[in-house]
């Protein structure tokens, strides 16, 4: 079996959108799938230097082809003959709406069509979730409605990161024949990973720092608690996201009990983690969040073996059960996080059963479980 793997992001790209691919890709190499990976050179780093990046190794199953095409409408145009040259033995494998829809018109091999939202109601929110997005025209919404209309009832398969989100495909698009439900994941090890001393607890936020994500919401949580240190893990230059949530620091006087680190490699990420108290996942309440989002902070979280506070969402009781895994508070409420954050931190009872449930559960949300699900449909499709 043959996987054409498309993804028109820059590579190695340093967010989530990168590391679920590369992470999803390994994985089913490693389960024997022979899988091509289809994406931009952001660099002049070799193939096993940008898998170091992430903390892969090269995998003979895994080939990595990265087209030095700049922008949208060149790598379109680049992977325009690479569908055409594909075989009814090939399967093509994106979560890109548009090469989803280019691939179902031009190939012979059959789609799957990883969907992470439902297009138009993202792209109505995007512009009240990121800084400087603008408004979709009633025209580009009808164009993406019909696009994600063709590709869900076009593809061979569909496959979403909640049930949630398949829910909202169908009801919008009808049914769709063969559609899986299959979350992002995490590298899961044997056993937690040793707790990591420090001098006072350690609550940490890993991820983008958009505000529909809830860091602001955190920071104004620790002026409730005392005697804890917030870790703020994530944020890249350009973007104005970072400098917001230091001014916001600052104006809550809280520079002595808050620490940026800015972006860090996976490998490093993976050593910092084992410092944390308490995880935080606050996502506000948006359709996207509520519906959509499978964080792969979330199941990071789970796998190091720590006690988690996250919202209290639809997509996140897919994951998590409030008193058993982890302590669900209401989104966008500081009060509700500052509290759970102090029980946890007061009663390491209760701290350990709720790490020790989520640590248990994390085995189902392994890259490894994630890609055999991939291969059963894609052998579904291909049978």
């Amino acid at each position: 079996m043959k996987l054409l793997y498309l993804a028109d992001i820059r590579f190695p790209m340093e967010r989530a959108n990168g590391i679920q691919t590369i992470e999803t890709c390994h994985a089913l190499a490693r389960r024997g799938v022979e899988v091509e990976l289809v994406v931009r050179r952001s660099d002049r780093r070799s193939d096993d230097a940008c898998l170091s990046f992430f903390g892969l190794e090269a995998h003979p199953k895994l080939r990595l082809r990265r087209l030095a095409i700049p922008g949208r409408v060149g790598f379109l145009a680049a992977a325009t003959p690479i569908l055409l040259g594909t075989t009814r033995d090939d399967v093509i494998f994106t979560r890109d709406l548009v090469l989803a829809d280019l691939a179902i018109t031009l190939a012979d091999a059959p789609v799957v069509f990883e969907a992470h939202t439902v297009a138009p109601v993202f792209a109505e929110e995007r512009a009240r979730m990121y800084a400087g997005a603008a408004p979709p025209s009633r025209r580009k919404l009808a164009r993406l409605d019909a696009r994600e209309a063709r590709v869900c009832r076009g593809a061979a398969g569909v496959v979403t990161i909640t049930s949630s989100l398949l829910d909202a495909l169908e009801a919008r698009h009808g049914s769709i024949d063969r559609s899986r439900v299959i979350p992002d994941g995490a590298r899961v090890p044997e056993t937690p990973p040793p707790v990591v001393s420090e001098s006072r607890p350690k609550v940490y936020y890993i991820g983008q720092l958009y505000p529909w994500k809830g860091v602001d919401v955190a920071l104004r949580a620790m002026t409730r608690v005392e005697g804890v240190e917030l870790v703020v893990v994530g944020g890249l230059p350009p973007e104005p996201d970072i400098e917001r949530v230091r001014a916001l620091a600052s104006e809550l006087s809280l520079d002595d009990r808050v620490r940026f680190t800015g972006f860090l490699p996976p490998p490093e990420l993976e050593a910092e983690r084992r410092k944390a108290s308490v995880f935080l996942i606050p996502n506000l309440d948006s359709t996207t969040s509520r519906l959509y989002t499978s964080p792969l902070k979330l199941f990071e979280a789970m796998a190091t073996g720590r006690p988690i506070v996250a919202s209290d969402l639809p997509s996140i009781r897919e994951v998590l059960r409030h008193e058993e895994s982890a302590l669900l508070v209401p989104p966008g409420e500081p009060e509700a996080l500052a509290a759970a954050i102090e029980r946890l931190l007061g009663d390491a009872a209760l701290s350990e059963r709720l790490a020790a449930r989520a640590f248990e559960h994390a085995r189902d949300y392994s890259w490894d479980r994630r890609a055999a699900a991939i291969e059963a449909l894609v052998e579904e499709i291909t049978r």
